[in-house]
């Protein structure tokens, strides 16, 4: 490979300036390893585009006349880009750019402090900003608990502090943030939230459950140029990964999401082909209203954080009907067994296994999943959206609480995909980006191998195949996303949207998956991300 070159942009090597003088009439990719994932699983060796489209797949260097722009590839893979069919790029976007609290970097909850401290020393933000911090897990600290509103008002003190747990469903607010969204003692949390109380006070101690969107709501909108930050931002991380498709799955996204990313795309900010879904309580917009964005899945979650289900099971019924007869996908978040059983009921009172099957309708998660639970997932008609790479970057946590609860889960019903494929449930993978890897190839890895970030293998019963991994990355989150006509695999007709990896993820050691360099993400067969040989 050591014909692979380094492109830099505004030069007359640019890729996007080159490609794009040549894409509109036809470009020839050859001497390729092509991974179609068609239904065949057909490996080719060249792919000629036209038009930003897949005109033909071929097993031979040929059909190369003049006016082709010939690309060698010199033997690199090419699969269709990535699918993500379930993330939050804007919150990716903020993440990236908040005070890095994860394991990764913090071991203690002094260690967190420190960094918190840091970030409040900068001079270059006004005391009045808010300080973002995120990625903490109490588990995996020394002190083994979560921080409190004291240990954020030490490291920044009369700040206003968010520090947003790492599985993005618990928060923890300085004093000074308390007083600022209006939590004191006498505060009542929304239904399905929980406001963690000092038990000899019952003064709030900083820490809170399920309550993101109402701080959310409560705290500075962000600016226009913050959006468009925070947009490029985790445009970058996704084509870096050869995402070219995501869905934004916000529950309280509203048709103004739609017009925001329409803008993005617009002004080039935001490259992957975005879907948005949209919330129960919004007017449900028609194709037009966002150029550029696909309407996507109506989005309900089921919380269980102050031990009762929220929404109850009768108002579940009724949100799913209503967004059923209206001819919309649903889109169901539960994590819990009792989440999960209460959403599988919830569609079947709703309409029969072939009805749910046919709206396509979805879990999302179904992080704790016993073989008994997949068949009934699988016998209402669902599918599921889970999240493999929970199990490299969370897995050391789950083992964790195991070893430090009576009893509790079994780990090998997490992230449950070979039970949930064996019950007959159509499954598709995601990263539910910022709160899981954002790239595919670590969740491609975690499906085959089942284990953590230390190398323990979690539930190994649980391992799928290379090609089954890299399918619910390809042509089943397209399935599940409604566009399997467009992408998802590489075959006549569909978009050009291409991923090139400097090694076929079957040919190196199943660890080492998550290590392949992605050389190139195109886009309508336009390169977006990385260098391109033989320009």
């Amino acid at each position: 490979m050591n014909n692979w070159h380094r492109i830099t942009r505004g030069s007359e090597h640019d890729p996007v300036a080159t490609m794009s003088k040549h894409t509109s009439r036809s470009t020839i990719l050859f001497n390729a390893n092509v991974l179609t994932l068609d239904g065949r699983d057909a490996v080719a060796t060249a792919v000629l585009i036209e038009n930003g489209r897949i005109k033909r797949v071929l097993s031979e260097y040929e059909d190369l006349r003049r006016g082709y722009q010939a690309i060698d590839l010199d033997g690199a893979t090419v699969l269709p880009g990535f699918i993500d069919p379930h993330a939050h790029p804007l919150a990716l976007g903020a993440a990236l750019r908040a005070v890095d609290c994860s394991p990764m970097v913090v071991k203690s909850i002094a260690q967190i402090v420190g960094q918190i401290a840091e970030a409040a020393a900068d001079s270059r933000e006004s005391s009045a900003d808010w300080i973002r911090a995120r990625g903490y897990d109490e588990l995996l600290l020394a002190e083994r608990r979560h921080p409190n509103a004291v240990d954020l008002d030490r490291a920044a003190p009369g700040r206003m502090v968010r520090l947003s747990h790492g599985s993005g469903h618990g928060e923890v607010l300085s004093s000074a943030a308390l007083d600022a969204v209006g939590i004191h003692k006498d505060s009542t949390p929304p239904p399905g939230a929980t406001i963690e109380r000092d038990p000899n006070t019952g003064e709030p101690t900083g820490v809170l459950f399920e309550m993101g969107g109402w701080l959310s709501d409560r705290m500075p909108r962000p600016s226009g140029d913050v959006l468009n930050d925070y947009a490029e931002t985790a445009s970058t991380a996704f084509i870096a990964a050869g995402v070219t498709s995501v869905t934004d799955a916000g529950r309280d996204n509203t048709v103004d999401r739609m017009h925001l990313y329409s803008a993005m795309i617009a002004e080039g900010r935001f490259l992957p082909r975005p879907t948005v879904m949209l919330s129960p309580d919004g007017v449900y917009p028609n194709l037009e209203s966002g150029p550029g964005v696909r309407v996507g899945a109506t989005k309900i979650a089921i919380t269980f954080s102050s031990g009762e289900m929220h929404p109850d099971f009768e108002t579940l019924v009724e949100i799913i009907s209503v967004a059923h007869g209206a001819g919309h996908q649903v889109a169901v978040h539960a994590v819990e067994i009792e989440a999960v059983v209460m959403a599988a009921e919830a569609f079947s009172a709703v309409g029969n296994r072939s009805q749910i099957a046919d709206r396509r309708h979805r879990i999302e998660h179904a992080s704790d999943c016993p073989p008994a639970i997949a068949k009934m997932i699988a016998s209402a008609g669902l599918s599921v959206v889970t999240q493999p790479a929970f199990i490299y970057e969370r897995g050391d946590r789950y083992v964790s609480a195991l070893k430090s609860s009576a009893g509790g889960s079994d780990l090998t019903h997490l992230y449950a995909t070979k039970s949930l494929l064996d019950a007959g449930t159509t499954v598709a993978g995601s990263s539910d980006a910022p709160f899981g890897p954002t790239a595919p190839l670590t969740g491609i890895q975690a499906a085959v191998t089942r284990r953590s970030l230390s190398g323990e293998r979690i539930g190994p019963e649980q391992t799928i195949s290379i090609r089954e991994a890299l399918r619910l990355y390809g042509p089943i989150a397209a399935w599940i996303d409604l566009q399997e006509a467009d992408v998802g695999s590489i075959e006549p007709g569909k978009r050009a949207d291409f991923v090139v990896l400097e090694r076929e993820p079957g040919e190196v050691e199943s660890t080492d998956i998550s290590g392949i360099r992605v050389l190139a993400t195109l886009v309508d067969g336009e390169p977006v991300f990385g260098s391109l040989p033989g320009l």
